[in-house]
């Protein structure tokens, strides 16, 4: 009998010594229903005798009075386990305790869950989210991080982003004056306060893995093409606080009860009692203090005439804080003799006190000024008063409120009734030369790693396997693929033109089928993720009633008369413009990606504004040729190029990161660039097309099972096939193992036949599929075929 061993967490279990112990692995590459189901190896149901030692590794689960008092529940959690047998280890991965079986009161059997490969980091890295992975990355936000980020190319771990320039929902330069009481902004000027970062996908992807100590093998990751990869910033607002770790200094108070009554005569700066710890209000970090101003003392929760908030620990480093005084107020005027006038004036003081130094800067905003010789005068009404301020550690912004009421002579009237609604600070904004930190930035957790790993695995027709003894973890293109537009110059994928010959390995005493697959719809839709933010993209997609960056394929007859989308599980399309504010530096109007909400006006918060489902594109580096531009200032004829399609001309042969294949080029000079889906998935298109399916059994060993990756295709009755799965391998049976394999079948012109919208449609802009496309289409192209347009709108297409 050959040496079994079962080992969980480190401790050996009891096996039954039958030699019907049933260990047997299923390994699976993926769902062959749909293959953005990626799989791995599992051993369902696994029975082990409910022995003393068994007992007391598994917690005697059995037991329902047995509670897993542990600090994670390890007992009935999620539990490392091992199987060897002769030395070779023929499984790793995780055990889920499932069931206990009892006979006579007695314990005699505990059966268990296991899954392999993949599961090994899959189950571990199910709660990481982008902030785990990116939170230790800090810089300073200032002119030169910027500038030196344009080097960005994947290579620096130092270097995960790049700050390109990227139009959001708002001017490229929001401080822009265009003369007096005309609305500020511009876009001939790209200001430093508007840049935001791209991520590095390779950093992402890098950092996620080796959190749980794995190491990625991928020559397809090693390329420029994929290590220049990167998601432009569109989670939230950037320098802004929303959905960050500032938000923990805010506050809201408000006047306590009704509105304060005042009937003196003279100035004096009033007592509104505004706290913060009445019904609705808040103070995060106990900041705001109130009372007779003394420097650094005052009431908890407010009260007094001083509302002073603090910035307490902990710190940011400079922040910019914008305070907000929403103040009520109702005043009446009456005089009744004319030797002297009634009068009344309201006013604001901001006091901003220097930590370091002490010194107090005052600011005034007057509010009302009135005042009459003879008769009545009642006015009300509600003022919003917002000032900002640059803070450093420690420093106090002191709002007061100041009133002066002269009823004149004899029984003359003056009285003002003041509340206050809001004071709070509205939002604090990261200055230049101020320090970011993504630790800070809490819309992060709301990606998930496996998110992106599953989208980005959607773009590129990846196959991931596991090596779990080694702690690798192997991700590759399915089948050989191109990074350029040449369809010969192919890499090879993660099939290769490895052959292993397992003709004698062949247990011809068994049934074996071929199967003609036909399990799928005709028309196969390949798309990326709704975004119903993107504004640019919901103009251009009415317009003309497409979906931006899809592809399709149409299998043979066989196949189902359906329609299936294959739609990206984490990004969406990524929209450009050409930006004609710069073209007169250069002559060329640069290309640039924009990111920009649908109606901007019903998006006041900054977060709101910033916020889309997450893009894909490339940068190329700083470009000389594809139009300069002026940023902060200062004019560039080299330009940081980000994309997803390059437009401009020779973009047929950088990176296309559309499902569709893209008219390249200017008017006169257009070329067809490929898209994803010729690059990518025409290799497996034509595999599922033709569509041979063999399941038959092997004789395998141990050798074969730990050969984790099964990259080689197998040589059969003088075909090529590829292993798909392997169900119940036994190590100690000795018995053949049941092997389904898919033939390998060269692509042809047929794939290129098959593939929409075709190179007529793409040439032709906008086409619509129920009219004739030329009259030299075929009847297919007239049936199949889509409408086309660029991922790339109009000026006057941008919300504002």
């Amino acid at each position: 009998m050959q040496n079994i061993s079962v080992i969980i967490d480190g401790l050996e279990l009891d096996i039954d010594s039958s030699s019907d112990f049933p260990i047997t692995i299923d390994y699976q590459l993926e769902d062959s229903q749909d293959f953005q189901e990626k799989k791995s190896s599992q051993s369902i149901g696994l029975t082990l005798p409910a022995t003393l030692n068994n007992q007391k590794i598994l917690n005697t689960f059995h037991n329902p009075s047995v509670n897993d008092l542990t600090k994670e529940a390890i007992y009935t959690n999620i539990r490392q386990i091992s199987m060897e047998t002769d030395g070779f280890e023929i499984f790793v991965g995780k055990a889920i305790p499932k069931k206990a079986i009892k006979k006579g009161g007695i314990p005699i059997l505990y059966e268990m869950n296991c899954f392999g490969n993949n599961a090994d980091w899959i189950i571990d890295l199910k709660e990481l989210t982008l902030y785990d992975i990116l939170k230790h990355i800090e810089f300073t936000f200032n002119e030169n991080t910027i500038i030196n980020s344009w080097q960005f190319d994947g290579q620096n771990a130092n270097l995960p982003y790049v700050f390109a320039p990227v139009k959001y929902g708002e001017w490229m330069d929001p401080d822009y004056n265009n003369g007096e009481g005309k609305p500020k902004g511009s876009d001939k000027n790209y200001s430093i306060k508007t840049m935001r970062p791209s991520l590095s996908l390779y950093w992402i992807f890098y950092w996620g893995f080796k959190s749980i100590g794995y190491k990625i093998k991928s020559e397809f990751f090693n390329t420029n093409y994929f290590k220049r990869l990167v998601i432009p910033w569109s989670f939230g607002g950037f320098l802004t606080s929303e959905n960050t770790k500032y938000e923990i200094h805010k506050f809201l108070a408000r006047t306590n009860g009704e509105e304060k009554w005042f009937d003196y005569r003279g100035s004096n700066f009033v007592d509104l009692d505004v706290k913060d710890n009445l019904d609705g209000c808040y103070d995060n970090n106990n900041t705001l203090v109130s009372g007779d101003y003394t420097g650094s003392n005052g009431a908890i929760n407010g009260g007094g005439t001083e509302m002073i908030w603090k910035y307490n620990p902990p710190h940011y480093g400079p922040l910019e804080v914008m305070m907000k005084m929403s103040l009520y107020y109702d005043y009446l005027l009456q005089d009744n003799n004319p030797v002297e006038s009634t009068d009344m004036s309201l006013d604001l003081y901001w006091y901003h006190k220097d930590a370091s130094t002490g010194v107090i800067t005052e600011f005034i905003e007057h509010i009302r000024d009135d005042e009459i010789t003879t008769g009545q005068k009642q006015e009300s009404g509600l003022r919003n008063i917002y000032r900002m301020f640059t803070v450093k550690p420690n420093d106090e912004i002191i709002c007061k409120v100041w009133l002066r009421l002269f009823p004149g002579k004899g029984s003359n009237q003056c009285r003002c009734k003041l509340r206050v609604d809001e004071y709070t600070t509205d939002y604090f904004r990261i200055p230049v030369g101020g320090n970011i930190s993504f630790d800070a930035y809490l819309s992060l957790q709301k990606e998930n790693f496996l998110d992106v790993v599953r989208g980005t695995a959607d773009l590129f027709n990846l196959s991931i396997q596991t090596d779990p003894v080694n702690k690798e973890v192997l991700i590759e293109p399915t089948h050989s693929y191109s990074i350029t537009n040449n369809k010969n110059q192919l890499l090879e994928g993660y099939f290769t033109d490895n052959i292993l010959n397992w003709g004698e390995k062949e247990d011809i005493s068994q049934e074996s089928t071929l199967e003609l697959y036909d399990d799928n719809a005709r028309e196969y839709v390949f798309k990326f993720k709704e975004d119903s933010n993107d504004g640019a993209l919901k103009v251009v997609q009415d317009r003309y009633k497409i979906t931006i960056g899809s592809g399709k394929y149409v299998f043979n007859k066989r196949f189902k008369a359906e329609k299936k989308e294959f739609e990206n599980r984490y990004f969406s399309p990524t929209m450009h413009y050409l930006v004609d504010d710069f073209q007169g530096i250069t002559g060329i109007a640069p290309q640039m990606i924009c990111l920009v909400p649908e109606n901007i006006s019903n998006t006041s918060s900054s977060e709101a504004q910033n916020t889309f489902n997450p893009k894909i594109a490339y940068y190329k580096g700083l470009v000389l040729g594809a139009g300069g531009w002026i940023f902060n200032g200062k004019t560039y004829m080299n330009y940081p190029y980000l994309f997803s399609v390059n437009y401009k001309p020779g973009g047929e042969n950088d990176p296309i990161l559309s499902y569709t294949d893209e008219k390249i080029g200017n008017n006169g000079t257009f070329k067809i660039g490929r898209g994803l889906l010729k690059r990518f998935f025409w290799q497996r298109l034509a595999i599922m097309n033709n569509g041979q399916w063999l399941t038959t059994n092997f004789e395998l060993n141990n050798t074969d099972i730990i050969n984790w990756y099964h990259r080689e295709r197998i040589a059969l009755d003088g075909e090529l096939w590829e292993l798909l799965s392997i169900k119940g391998y036994s190590s100690i049976k000795g018995e053949s193992t049941e092997c389904v394999l898919r033939k390998w079948v060269p692509i042809t012109q047929r794939e290129d036949d098959n593939t929409y919208p075709s190179e007529k449609s793409i040439l032709t802009d906008a086409v619509k599929v129920d009219q004739e496309i030329t009259s030299s289409s075929t009847e297919i192209d007239k049936v199949f075929d889509n409408q086309y347009s660029r991922a790339i709108c109009l000026y006057k297409d941008i919300p504002r």
